[in-house]
Protein backbone atom coordinates (compact mmCIF):
# COMPACT_ATOMS: atom_id res chain seq x y z
CA UNK A 1 0.00 0.00 0.00
CA UNK A 2 1.50 3.40 -1.02
CA UNK A 3 1.43 5.95 1.50
CA UNK A 4 -1.50 8.24 1.48
CA UNK A 5 -1.29 11.81 -0.37
CA UNK A 6 -1.19 15.01 2.48
CA UNK A 7 -5.23 15.97 2.97
CA UNK A 8 -4.39 20.02 2.19
CA UNK A 9 -1.47 22.26 1.45
CA UNK A 10 0.39 23.91 3.31
CA UNK A 11 2.42 26.89 3.68
CA UNK A 12 6.34 26.89 2.76
CA UNK A 13 7.94 24.71 5.29
CA UNK A 14 9.22 26.04 8.43
CA UNK A 15 11.30 25.19 11.45
CA UNK A 16 8.37 22.82 13.27
CA UNK A 17 9.01 21.48 16.84
CA UNK A 18 10.43 18.73 16.69
CA UNK A 19 13.79 20.85 15.53
CA UNK A 20 13.74 19.24 11.81
CA UNK A 21 12.90 21.23 8.63
CA UNK A 22 9.20 21.62 7.81
CA UNK A 23 5.97 21.18 9.64
CA UNK A 24 5.15 18.10 11.92
CA UNK A 25 3.32 15.59 9.99
CA UNK A 26 0.83 14.35 11.81
CA UNK A 27 -1.91 10.86 10.66
CA UNK A 28 -5.25 10.84 12.47
CA UNK A 29 -7.31 7.94 12.79
CA UNK A 30 -10.66 8.51 12.87
CA UNK A 31 -13.97 7.10 11.92
CA UNK A 32 -15.75 10.44 12.61
CA UNK A 33 -15.25 12.86 9.91
CA UNK A 34 -16.96 16.03 11.94
CA UNK A 35 -14.05 15.25 14.26
CA UNK A 36 -11.30 15.50 11.33
CA UNK A 37 -12.96 18.44 9.61
CA UNK A 38 -12.47 20.48 13.08
CA UNK A 39 -9.14 19.37 13.18
CA UNK A 40 -8.19 20.11 9.65
CA UNK A 41 -9.69 24.18 10.82
CA UNK A 42 -7.45 23.86 13.67
CA UNK A 43 -4.34 22.48 11.57
CA UNK A 44 -4.94 25.38 9.11
CA UNK A 45 -3.82 28.12 11.59
CA UNK A 46 -0.36 26.40 12.45
CA UNK A 47 1.95 26.40 9.30
CA UNK A 48 3.94 24.48 11.68
CA UNK A 49 1.98 21.84 11.88
CA UNK A 50 0.37 19.32 9.00
CA UNK A 51 -2.43 16.72 9.11
CA UNK A 52 -2.09 13.69 6.69
CA UNK A 53 -4.50 12.63 4.21
CA UNK A 54 -5.74 8.65 5.59
CA UNK A 55 -7.76 8.07 8.82
CA UNK A 56 -7.72 4.07 8.99
CA UNK A 57 -4.73 2.36 10.65
CA UNK A 58 -3.70 0.71 7.64
CA UNK A 59 -3.20 4.32 6.31
CA UNK A 60 -1.54 5.15 9.68
CA UNK A 61 0.80 2.43 9.22
CA UNK A 62 1.83 2.69 5.87
CA UNK A 63 2.74 6.43 6.85
CA UNK A 64 4.72 5.20 9.98
CA UNK A 65 6.21 2.54 7.76
CA UNK A 66 7.46 5.23 4.82
CA UNK A 67 8.44 7.40 7.90
CA UNK A 68 6.09 9.78 6.83
CA UNK A 69 4.41 10.45 10.18
CA UNK A 70 5.46 11.97 13.41
CA UNK A 71 2.85 11.48 15.51
CA UNK A 72 0.05 9.49 15.73
CA UNK A 73 -3.30 10.46 17.38
CA UNK A 74 -5.89 7.79 17.67
CA UNK A 75 -9.52 8.92 18.02
CA UNK A 76 -11.28 5.53 18.90
CA UNK A 77 -14.83 4.74 20.86
CA UNK A 78 -13.54 3.15 23.34
CA UNK A 79 -10.29 2.30 25.30
CA UNK A 80 -9.58 -0.98 24.36
CA UNK A 81 -10.57 0.05 20.63
CA UNK A 82 -7.53 2.84 21.46
CA UNK A 83 -5.34 0.22 23.00
CA UNK A 84 -5.46 -2.17 19.98
CA UNK A 85 -4.63 0.83 17.32
CA UNK A 86 -1.85 1.84 19.26
CA UNK A 87 -0.60 -2.00 19.81
CA UNK A 88 -0.44 -2.68 15.75
CA UNK A 89 0.74 1.38 15.19
CA UNK A 90 3.58 0.53 17.75
CA UNK A 91 4.44 -3.10 16.08
CA UNK A 92 4.42 -1.59 12.65
CA UNK A 93 6.65 1.41 13.76
CA UNK A 94 7.93 1.26 17.75
CA UNK A 95 9.80 4.99 17.14
CA UNK A 96 6.49 6.46 16.40
CA UNK A 97 4.94 8.79 18.97
CA UNK A 98 1.04 7.84 19.45
CA UNK A 99 -1.41 9.92 21.78
CA UNK A 100 -4.93 8.72 21.87
CA UNK A 101 -8.05 10.88 22.05
CA UNK A 102 -11.50 10.27 23.77
CA UNK A 103 -14.47 11.36 24.97
CA UNK A 104 -13.56 10.21 28.46
CA UNK A 105 -10.88 8.03 30.30
CA UNK A 106 -10.67 7.31 33.96
CA UNK A 107 -7.01 7.70 35.99
CA UNK A 108 -6.95 3.77 35.02
CA UNK A 109 -7.10 4.21 31.79
CA UNK A 110 -4.36 7.22 31.29
CA UNK A 111 -2.04 5.02 33.32
CA UNK A 112 -1.89 2.08 31.33
CA UNK A 113 -1.91 3.76 28.19
CA UNK A 114 1.63 5.89 29.47
CA UNK A 115 2.85 2.29 30.69
CA UNK A 116 2.01 0.88 27.50
CA UNK A 117 4.77 3.68 25.65
CA UNK A 118 1.83 5.92 24.55
CA UNK A 119 2.81 9.66 24.98
CA UNK A 120 -0.35 11.02 25.55
CA UNK A 121 -4.14 10.70 26.83
CA UNK A 122 -6.10 13.74 24.98
CA UNK A 123 -9.93 14.34 26.12
CA UNK A 124 -11.69 15.92 23.51
CA UNK A 125 -13.05 19.29 25.06
CA UNK A 126 -10.04 20.57 25.06
CA UNK A 127 -10.26 23.66 22.11
CA UNK A 128 -7.96 23.51 18.96
CA UNK A 129 -4.86 25.66 20.12
CA UNK A 130 -4.31 23.25 22.95
CA UNK A 131 -4.56 20.67 21.26
CA UNK A 132 -2.21 22.03 19.02
CA UNK A 133 0.36 23.17 22.01
CA UNK A 134 -0.23 20.10 23.24
CA UNK A 135 1.15 17.65 20.27
CA UNK A 136 4.00 20.16 19.55
CA UNK A 137 5.14 19.24 23.15
CA UNK A 138 4.57 15.82 22.70
CA UNK A 139 7.23 16.43 19.90
CA UNK A 140 9.52 17.77 22.05
CA UNK A 141 9.95 14.56 24.34
CA UNK A 142 6.53 15.56 26.22
CA UNK A 143 4.23 13.57 27.83
CA UNK A 144 0.29 14.68 28.06
CA UNK A 145 -1.69 14.14 31.17
CA UNK A 146 -5.63 15.53 31.44
CA UNK A 147 -5.12 17.86 34.11
CA UNK A 148 -8.21 16.56 35.89
CA UNK A 149 -6.54 12.92 35.89
CA UNK A 150 -3.69 13.81 36.93
CA UNK A 151 -4.29 13.72 40.80
CA UNK A 152 -5.55 10.07 40.69
CA UNK A 153 -2.47 9.26 38.48
CA UNK A 154 -0.20 10.94 41.21
CA UNK A 155 -2.16 9.39 44.35
CA UNK A 156 -1.32 5.93 42.17
CA UNK A 157 2.47 6.89 42.16
CA UNK A 158 2.49 7.57 46.15
CA UNK A 159 1.65 4.65 46.93
CA UNK A 160 3.40 2.82 44.56
CA UNK A 161 6.48 4.73 46.05
CA UNK A 162 5.47 5.43 49.45
CA UNK A 163 7.79 2.71 50.81
CA UNK A 164 10.68 4.25 48.74
CA UNK A 165 9.75 7.85 50.07
CA UNK A 166 9.83 6.95 53.52
CA UNK A 167 13.66 6.03 53.54
CA UNK A 168 14.83 9.22 51.61
CA UNK A 169 14.27 13.20 50.86
CA UNK A 170 14.20 13.12 46.79
CA UNK A 171 15.69 16.18 45.39
CA UNK A 172 16.61 17.74 48.90
CA UNK A 173 13.51 18.26 49.86
CA UNK A 174 12.41 19.60 53.49
CA UNK A 175 10.19 17.57 55.85
CA UNK A 176 7.59 20.93 55.12
CA UNK A 177 7.95 20.88 51.05
CA UNK A 178 7.08 17.45 51.19
CA UNK A 179 4.05 17.38 53.24
CA UNK A 180 3.05 20.28 51.25
CA UNK A 181 3.69 18.22 47.93
CA UNK A 182 1.80 15.30 49.26
CA UNK A 183 -0.88 17.60 50.02
CA UNK A 184 -0.80 18.79 45.70
CA UNK A 185 -0.82 15.05 45.03
CA UNK A 186 -4.12 14.41 46.53
CA UNK A 187 -5.54 17.26 44.24
CA UNK A 188 -5.67 20.16 46.72
CA UNK A 189 -5.90 23.86 45.60
CA UNK A 190 -3.09 25.91 47.28
CA UNK A 191 -6.30 27.06 49.03
CA UNK A 192 -6.75 23.71 50.70
CA UNK A 193 -3.04 22.79 51.22
CA UNK A 194 -2.91 25.95 53.43
CA UNK A 195 -5.61 24.89 55.39
CA UNK A 196 -5.11 21.63 56.00
CA UNK A 197 -1.36 22.45 57.07
CA UNK A 198 -2.46 26.02 58.96
CA UNK A 199 -0.63 27.89 57.06
CA UNK A 200 -1.15 31.17 54.61
CA UNK A 201 -2.12 30.48 51.11
CA UNK A 202 0.47 32.77 50.60
CA UNK A 203 3.56 30.26 52.35
CA UNK A 204 2.15 27.52 50.17
CA UNK A 205 2.31 29.40 46.44
CA UNK A 206 5.93 30.58 47.82
CA UNK A 207 6.80 26.81 48.80
CA UNK A 208 5.67 25.56 45.76
CA UNK A 209 7.90 27.85 44.15
CA UNK A 210 10.86 26.67 45.46
CA UNK A 211 9.82 22.87 45.31
CA UNK A 212 9.69 23.45 41.34
CA UNK A 213 13.01 25.24 41.16
CA UNK A 214 14.02 22.08 43.15
CA UNK A 215 12.91 19.67 40.89
CA UNK A 216 13.54 21.64 37.88
CA UNK A 217 9.90 21.26 36.58
CA UNK A 218 7.11 23.41 35.10
CA UNK A 219 4.17 22.47 36.56
CA UNK A 220 2.58 20.97 39.65
CA UNK A 221 2.09 17.26 37.66
CA UNK A 222 5.45 17.31 36.64
CA UNK A 223 6.80 18.38 40.57
CA UNK A 224 4.54 15.08 41.93
CA UNK A 225 5.60 13.02 39.09
CA UNK A 226 9.24 13.48 39.50
CA UNK A 227 9.76 13.59 42.95
CA UNK A 228 8.49 9.85 42.81
CA UNK A 229 10.66 8.89 40.78
CA UNK A 230 8.18 8.94 37.36
CA UNK A 231 10.33 9.97 34.40
CA UNK A 232 7.67 11.64 33.25
CA UNK A 233 8.06 15.09 31.11
CA UNK A 234 4.52 16.03 31.21
CA UNK A 235 2.99 18.69 28.96
CA UNK A 236 1.47 21.84 29.98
Amino acid sequence: MSAPDAQTEQPAPDLCSNGSAGPLRIILVTGEPLYRAGIEIAFRERPSLMLLGGQTIDDAIALAQARLADIAVIDAGNFREVMGIAKALALSCPPLPIVAVSEAATADDVGAALEAGMRGYILKRVGGGELMHILANIAQGALYIPPELGAGLLRQSLCLNGATRARRKPHGLTVREEQILGCVARGLTNKEVARELQISEKTVKHYMTVIMEKLQVRNRVEAVAKANGRKWNVAS
